[in-house]
C-alpha cells in the first residue's frame, strides 16, 4: 500500500484546499409574507464525490493543508489527513479515551507532564493487527477542544512499536454539547453510533467493513452492536486492564492478546476459516430464529 503525501509546493494545492474549504451550497428559500426568494449559504462538512475526484487522492493516506488569514494572526495553515481504502478493507474500530490510555481523564493530562499513560502492549497489538492486513480508525465522541494530547496519540512509543496510523474520528461538536452528551446525558454512543453508520455507508450494501472494535464502555459495545460487528470480536477493557469479551474475562491484557494475534484477526491473504470467530472459540450460542 503506497502512502502519499501532498508536494507543498504543488500548484494543485491551492485548488484542493479551495474545493475542500468552499464545500458549501445555496439553498433557496421563499418569504411568503413579501414574495422576496433569500438565498443563504448552507455550510457542509462533507466535500462531494466530485470535490474528492479532483484531488486525485491515492491509495492509503494523504494529506491536504488549509491555508486561511486573520487580521489577528496573519496567514495559517493547518494540515489534515484524508484516507483512501479499498472497498473490501475490513476495519478494526478503537475507542482512544480508557481504551489506549489507561484511564478516560488522565490519559490527557498525563502526556502533559511527560508520562506516558498508555495500556501496556496496545502498540504491539495494534501493529500485529495492521501488519496482518487490516485498516485501524480510532474514534471518539469527544470535542477536537478536549483534544490537546491528540498530536501525541502517535507518538507512543513501546519497546520500539508506535501505534499504526489512521483516521482519528472525533465529534465535530462544540465543547459543551459535546460534554453534555457524555456527562449528562451519558449518550456518547449516539454520536459513534451514526458516524460508524456513515461511513458503513461509503461501502458495498452487501458487506459489512467493520470487522472488530475495542472499547472500555458498555455504550462502547453497544455502539459496536448497532453497526454489525460480532460479539466476539467487541474487546472492551475493564479499569483492571483486563480484555473483556461477551461480559467475560479470557484474556489478562493486550499482551496475552497479541499471542493470538494471528488467529483472532488472520491475515487478508489467507482463506482458511478462522479458529477464533464467535462460534469456534468464544462459544457464543446461536441466534434464535422464530420458525
Amino acid at each position: 500500500m503506497k502512502v502519499s503525501h501532498v508536494d507543498t509546493n504543488s500548484s494543485e494545492i491551492p485548488n484542493a484546499v479551495k474545493f475542500l474549504s468552499d464545500s458549501s451550497g445555496l439553498e433557496g428559500g421563499k418569504d411568503v409574507t413579501n414574495g422576496k426568494v433569500n438565498k443563504k449559504i448552507v455550510r457542509t462538512l462533507t466535500p462531494t464525490s466530485e470535490q474528492l475526484a479532483s484531488l486525485k487522492l491515492k491509495e492509503g493516506k494523504n494529506t491536504v493543508i488549509f491555508t486561511f488569514s486573520t487580521a489577528m494572526l496573519g496567514k495559517q495553515q493547518v494540515d489534515a489527513r484524508i484516507f483512501l481504502w479499498r472497498w473490501d478493507a475490513r476495519i478494526v474500530i478503537s475507542d482512544v479515551d480508557g481504551t489506549i490510555t489507561r484511564s478516560d481523564l488522565l490519559g490527557q493530562v498525563m502526556p502533559l507532564v511527560g508520562m506516558d499513560w498508555s495500556q501496556s502492549g496496545v502498540a504491539h497489538l495494534f501493529s500485529a493487527i495492521k501488519e496482518n492486513g487490516y485498516q485501524l480508525l480510532f474514534l471518539s465522541a469527544r470535542a477536537i477542544s478536549q483534544y490537546f494530547p491528540l498530536g501525541r496519540l502517535f507518538n507512543i512509543k513501546q519497546d520500539g512499536k508506535a501505534l499504526p496510523d489512521g483516521p482519528v474520528v472525533i465529534s465535530p461538536d462544540g465543547l459543551f454539547p459535546s460534554l453534555f452528551r457524555e456527562v449528562v446525558r451519558r449518550a456518547p454512543h449516539e454520536f459513534k453510533i451514526a458516524c460508524l453508520e456513515d461511513i458503513k455507508a461509503l461501502f458495498p450494501a452487501d458487506r459489512n467493513p467493520f470487522y472488530a472494535g475495542f472499547g472500555n464502555r458498555d455504550t462502547d459495545e453497544f455502539s459496536y452492536l448497532k453497526v454489525g460487528i460480532p460479539k466476539g470480536k467487541i474487546f472492551i477493557i475493564n479499569p483492571k486492564g483486563e480484555i473483556v469479551v461477551n461480559r467475560r474475562v479470557d484474556t489478562k491484557s493486550y499482551l496475552s492478546l497479541h499471542a493470538l494475534v494471528h488467529g483472532m484477526f488472520p491475515t487478508m491473504l489467507s482463506s482458511e476459516q478462522e479458529d477464533f470467530n464467535s462460534w469456534n472459540y468464544w462459544k457464543l450460542p446461536p441466534l434464535a430464529i422464530d420458525v
